[in-house]
Order: structure tokens, then sequence, then C-alpha cells
């Protein structure tokens, strides 16, 4: 059967179709130029935090925002599906749609507010009319990034869906997006034109995304694909450091910073912080480009993050929050909207950035802050992350060791008894992901409050965990 995507039918049908970020073809990819670019490593000043604002007021700014650019008519070929901008009303895509599945469903999982459930049915119904593998450009290992992009989105929506709401309608979708990724890894080098740049900038998307996906459902051949690919990515980057300041087309290389380190060490941790140690200083902490300038803001912003993370830098740290105060100021009629470069004017927001302002920006600061972060950013002392944060089923902590230690995690109840214990064991020094309740029937029965001991050695680490039911 022949399919025609959204975006192509609403260009048949409208007349002047404009794009944000385009599909480029093969021809045009092949033939675009692209040089190594010497990183300077002049470096910005972090501000000190002193710009202040709640980021879950502007993650919901951002969350109501998109509401405005989704189609609502159910009698449209496109219903559910996500408008590209203001601007834009005539390109509608599944990248866009399955972003705000994420942003809608992961501020239910933050406030326990449930006000877009229909919106987020109705990306889904979407999602099921045009799915990711059947996006723009094809399967060729060369110039198929679209595809990649898309699945990589489409399992990170999935996956917090199905956590959040307990429901797995969407599971088999899930499954066909994380097979093909397996099945279609991009080739990397003896490249030209744009795909010499932009093919790893995608696979560090997906690789972080398939590993952490197919560790969630328990799928080891998902997580060896991921693993196998992920140590592509890392040599791809390793011959020349500076393609972690790359940009190209929507990417930029902070996604290898963070595909790699939740993909490649989540398995090889021994090497995690050396190895970010002397990748992060090719980071980029500023974005002076046009194009897709806020875009590359919140990838840099993400890179940044995850190196802060891992190396327990006040500087990295800084960095980020540098690129979220900037992307929070383009906001200039206080929608909730942000417009792909600074120049743009205010009615010409665009749902793809707002969604990377949600994903990237805001939710990691309030992981900071429900962390009771000033700690986790000067890292004056051992600390630790909870996400999600509610729970359904399977919260996680997210931590980093100085060096081997021996690690355990008790879980208490409100009136202090005790209901989880794992004496983890020897764990190596660098950046883990450690999930709670692993063993079956461990899990709390009843929805509420509950309170972690995290212990490292000597080291202890506090927190809350709300668990929904």
């Amino acid at each position: 059967m022949l399919r025609i995507s959204a975006v192509v039918l609403a260009c048949m049908l409208l007349p002047a179709c404009v794009f944000a970020t385009p599909y480029i073809g093969p021809e045009e990819a092949m033939q675009m130029t692209s040089t190594e670019q010497e990183f300077s490593f002049t470096r910005r000043v972090p501000s000190a935090f002193d710009y202040v604002y709640d980021p879950l007021v502007h993650f919901q700014m951002g969350a109501d925002f998109i509401t405005t650019l989704q189609v609502s008519d159910t009698s449209a070929i496109a219903y559910g599906g996500m408008r590209e901008g203001e601007h834009m009303l005539n390109v509608i895509q599944t990248d866009n749609t399955s972003e705000s599945i994420w942003i809608w469903t992961h501020y239910y999982a933050l406030t326990g507010d449930d006000a877009y459930h229909d919106n987020i049915d109705a990306a889904w119904e979407y999602c099921m009319n045009f799915p990711a593998y059947d996006e723009e450009g094809g399967d060729n290992e060369v110039t198929g990034y679209y595809r990649r992009y898309n699945c990589a989105w489409a399992l990170r929506a999935e996956m917090e869906y199905r956590q959040v709401y307990g429901d797995s309608t969407y599971a088999a979708y899930a499954e066909s997006c994380a097979s093909y990724l397996c099945h279609n890894p991009m080739k990397l080098r003896g490249l030209v034109g744009m795909a010499r740049r932009l093919n790893g900038l995608i696979m560090g998307w997906a690789v972080g995304n398939l590993y952490e996906y197919g560790a969630y459902v328990g799928n080891p051949t998902y997580v060896s694909k991921a693993v196998d690919t992920a140590d592509s990515v890392r040599g791809w980057v390793d011959t020349n450091p500076n393609k972690l300041h790359w940009m190209e087309w929507a990417m930029e290389g902070g996604s290898v910073m963070w595909g790699v380190v939740h993909s490649w060490f989540q398995e090889h941790p021994a090497g995690l912080v050396a190895w970010v140690d002397g990748m992060a200083p090719y980071l980029n902490a500023e974005i002076d480009s046009s194009q897709y300038q806020n875009a590359w803001r919140g990838w840099a912003a993400l890179g940044q993050y995850t190196a802060g993370e891992v190396l327990g830098s006040s500087v990295y740290m800084g960095n980020f929050k540098h690129l979220a105060d900037t992307l929070v100021l383009n906001d200039g009629d206080s929608d909730g909207g942000i417009p792909v470069i600074d120049a743009e004017p205010d009615d010409r927001d665009q749902t793809w950035v707002t969604n990377y302002l949600g994903f990237m920006c805001m939710d990691n600061l309030l992981m900071l802050a429900g962390a009771t972060q000033r700690d986790v950013i000067a890292r004056e002392s051992f600390n630790a992350v909870v996400t999600p944060l509610p729970a359904r089923d399977a919260p996680r902590l997210r931590f980093a060791l100085s060096g081997p230690s021996h690690v355990s995690v008790q879980v208490f109840d409100v009136a202090g008894r005790r209901v989880y214990h794992d004496d983890v064991g020897v764990l190596g020094g660098g950046y883990h992901i450690l999930p709670l309740f692993r063993t079956p029937g461990s899990s709390p029965s009843s929805a509420g409050v509950y309170f972690y001991v995290l212990r490292s050695g000597t080291d202890v680490a506090k927190g809350k965990i709300v668990m929904l039911r």
C-alpha cells in the first residue's frame, strides 16, 4: 500500500509549505559541505545561577503551548498530530508528536495532574497512523537519518507513557521502533556532505534511547545492540573530540555525550569519569550560530548537564543553567513557546523547540531541585536523584561514585518501617542508575510517600520517593 506522510499530504493540500526541520533528501545532503571545525577552548564564566525561576512553571507553560498546535479536527487525516509552529500550521510530523506525548505524560508524572490525557490519546492515534519507522528518508545507512531520529523519540515517549500510566497499549509499536534501530544502524565513517556530521549525532541519540528501552523491558538483545552501536559512536568521536561541538540539521554534539553515557558506560562504568573528563571541554557552552540556534542550545544543555552530573562539576552545571536560562528568555510573549532562533518574532514559536526546552532543560532543573540540589550542583556531599518522581512501578536512583564502593539501599514508609532492602555489593567509580524494587513482589503495594537511604561506604544519601498506583 502506498503511504503518503502527513507532512507531504499537507504540502499537497496547502499552497505554501515551509519547514523548520525539513527532511533533506539524499542528493542535497550529499552535496552539502562539511569541515572539521577545530574548537577554541575559550570558556564562558558561569553566572552563579543568578537567573531565578520555577522550572515546573515553565514546563507547564510549554505543555500548555503545544496543545494549541495539535490537530483537533477528528475528521482530519492528521488528527492528533503536532504542527511544527505558529507560522507552520501545514507541517505536521511524527517526531513533534512523540516529543509532545513525552512532555504531557511527564507532566502527569511530576504533578499528578492528568489534564493532558485527551491530548495524549489523540497524539497516539496520529503516531499509529504515521509511525516513526515510515517517516521520510527510507532506510539507507548513509542518508536515512530521519527515521532513526523519529524511532528514538518514539521509544522515549512510549517508555514514559507505559511507566507513568501502567498502560502497555503501544508496546508493540515501541518494539517495532526498537527493532528498526537494531537492524538499521547508520554508517559513521567514509562519508561526505551532511551525513559526515549528522549520522554520529543521530546515532548518539538513538543508542541512549535503545539502551534505556532495552533495560526497561528487560530485552538483552536491545541492550547488547545499543552497547555495540554505542561503541562505534564512541570510537567515531574519540578520533576527533571536536565532533562534540558539531551542529548539523537539528542536532548538536550534546546528543553524543548523553547517548554514550547512557548506553556504553552503563555496561562499562570503570572508564566513565575519565572519558567524560577528557571529552567535556569540547562541548558547546554557548550557541551563537543561527539556523537552528535554540534547538542546538537544547542539545548543548543536555550534554553539559550530563557532564556535570558525571563529574560533579559546578562549571558544567553552570554552563547547563546558562543555556537553559537563554532558552527561557526566548519566550518573549510568555506563552510557553520558544522560537528556533533569537531573531524570530514571538508569533513564530515552534513545538519541537519548546519540547526540547522541557525535556533537555526544565526536567533536568527539576531533577536537581527534587534532590535538594544545590548539593548536587556543588557536589559537596554524596547525593542521589530519584527518577521518575512520582513513579508508578520502578523508580531509579541516579548517583556517581568517586571510586569503587560497597553500595546498599533501604526504603522506609512514613511510619519508619523498612519495606525494601538491597545489598547491591561493590560498584565501580563513575555514574550509576540503580533500579529499586528489583525483585518480584518487592514494590510497595500502596501509593504514597516513601524514603530511601542509599549508602556508599561511609557516605549516606537520603531522599523521598512518591509511588503512584
